[in-house]
C-alpha cells in the first residue's frame, strides 16, 4: 500500500518512534476502511518489528513478529471488531486479555470502527482510557468522527488520513470518467438536461475537483484531434476550467463554483461535440 499522501502523519509518526514517546492513545479517522486499515497495521508492526531497529515507519515483513502480525495471531497485540455493534461485555473481556502480562514490553489493541459501540461499551472503554498504562497502547479508528463520544476523541491524538486504497481510486475515478462522459454527451442533446444532471450527482468539493479535473484531461486530449474551430472551443473551456480551479482554491463554495461553471457554458453557447470524438 502507497501511503504517499500521508507523508506527513508518517514524518510525525517516524519521530514519535524515533524519540520513543509513542502516545497511550491514537484515533485514526479515515473514509477507506481498507486503507486505513493496511496502515494501522504498518504502525503496529513498525512498533514489534524485530529488524526495525532505526526505529522508523518501517516493517521487515519477514520476522517472527511481522508474519504474526498479518497472520493475525501476534500475543501482544488485540483486535477487535464487529459487523453490528460493540458491546460493553467485549470491551471487559478485552480489558481482562490486556491484564496478562506482555511478552516483549507493550500491548497494543485495536478496536475498529468504533461508531458502532454502544453507549456502555462506550463508557466503559473511556474509563480504561482516562487511567492509561505505560506498556498499553490503544488505536480506534473510525470513518465518522462526528459519532465518536468527544470525551473519547479528547483522549486521543488524531491522526486524519487523507489516502485511498488503490481499488477505491481507480473506481472513483472510473466513475467519474463516466460523470463526465456522460455530461457531455447530454450537453450535445439537452445541455440544460445536462446541467441538472450533474448538479444533482456532485454535492461536495472533491467530486467537484474531480470533475473539473477529468474534464481539462478530456478536453487536453481532444487538442490533437481537433480542426480550427475545435481548437476555439477547446480555449474556452480550459479557460473557464482554470478559472473554476482557481476560485475553488480561494475556497469559494464548490456547488456555486459548479453552477457558475456549467451555466457560462451554457450561456455562451460553447460547443463540445470535440469532447464526443476525444
Amino acid at each position: 500500500m502507497n501511503f504517499s499522501k500521508d507523508e506527513i502523519v508518517i514524518k510525525s509518526l517516524t519521530n514519535t518512534l524515533k524519540t520513543n514517546k509513542l502516545s497511550h492513545a491514537y484515533l485514526v479517522i479515515c473514509e477507506d476502511s481498507l486503507y486505513s486499515d493496511e496502515f494501522i497495521l504498518s504502525f503496529v508492526k513498525a512498533i514489534f518489528c524485530l529488524e526495525n531497529k532505526n526505529k522508523e515507519f518501517f516493517s521487515c515483513e519477514s520476522c517472527n513478529n511481522c508474519r504474526s502480525i498479518n497472520h493475525g495471531n501476534y500475543v501482544d497485540f488485540y483486535k477487535l471488531t464487529s459487523d453490528t455493534s460493540i458491546k460493553k461485555d467485549e470491551i471487559q473481556t478485552l480489558k481482562s486479555d490486556l491484564s496478562v502480562k506482555s511478552f516483549y514490553g507493550k500491548k497494543i489493541y485495536w478496536i475498529k470502527d468504533i461508531e458502532k459501540m454502544t453507549e456502555q461499551a462506550a463508557n466503559s472503554l473511556l474509563k480504561f482510557l482516562e487511567e492509561p498504562e505505560d506498556d498499553i497502547i490503544a488505536i480506534l479508528s473510525c470513518k465518522n468522527i462526528s459519532a465518536v463520544l468527544p470525551t473519547i476523541i479528547s483522549r486521543c491524538q488524531q491522526i486524519k488520513l487523507v489516502g485511498q486504497s488503490e481499488d477505491r481510486e481507480v473506481t472513483e475515478n472510473e466513475e467519474m470518467i463516466k460523470i463526465v462522459s456522460e455530461y457531455v454527451k447530454r450537453y450535445s442533446r439537452k445541455p440544460h438536461m445536462a446541467n441538472i444532471y450533474v448538479l444533482g450527482l456532485l454535492k461536495v468539493k472533491e467530486e467537484i475537483l474531480d470533475f473539473f479535473k477529468y474534464l481539462s484531461i478530456k478536453t487536453t486530449n481532444s487538442y490533437y484531434e481537433s480542426n480550427r474551430y475545435d481548437i476555439v472551443n477547446i480555449s474556452k473551456v480550459q479557460e473557464k476550467v482554470l478559472l473554476a480551479l482557481s476560485d475553488l482554491n480561494a475556497n469559494v463554495n464548490a456547488t456555486l463554483v459548479l453552477e457558475k461553471f456549467l451555466f457560462t457554458v451554457l450561456l455562451d453557447k460553447i460547443n463540445l461535440e470535440f469532447l464526443l470524438r476525444g
